[in-house]
């Protein structure tokens, strides 16, 4: 009995050094990603900016339909993350266009 509780633990502790390697070995080159450019940051957050004022347009529409906003706070607000979303929009099409000439 001893013996086959021996081999078991051994045989754990090889699948637990098996699964936990990836996880304490020393990083290498391919394990890091490579940097964004200052052009990538910029799309990055041009989308980030967009996402953001389209799901805020998204909450306000429920807000309005469950009657936690009036109208005219909807309206304005409404306007002004369009106005977000149409901004970011619109540059990352000039982007989009600038790299296709």
């Amino acid at each position: 009995m001893t013996l086959a509780a021996a081999i078991l633990a051994l045989i754990a502790l090889v699948i637990v050094i098996f699964i936990a390697w990836p996880l304490v070995r020393p990083l290498t080159v391919e394990d890091q990603l490579d940097p964004l450019s200052d052009d990538q940051r910029r799309r990055l957050a041009l989308r980030e900016e967009r996402d953001l004022a389209l799901q805020a347009i998204k909450e306000l529409e429920v807000d309005r339909a469950t009657n936690h906003i009036g109208d005219e706070d909807y309206a304005a607000l409404v306007a002004e993350y369009r106005a977000q979303a149409a901004e970011a929009i619109a540059a990352l099409d000039d982007d989009d266009a600038n790299a296709a000439t």
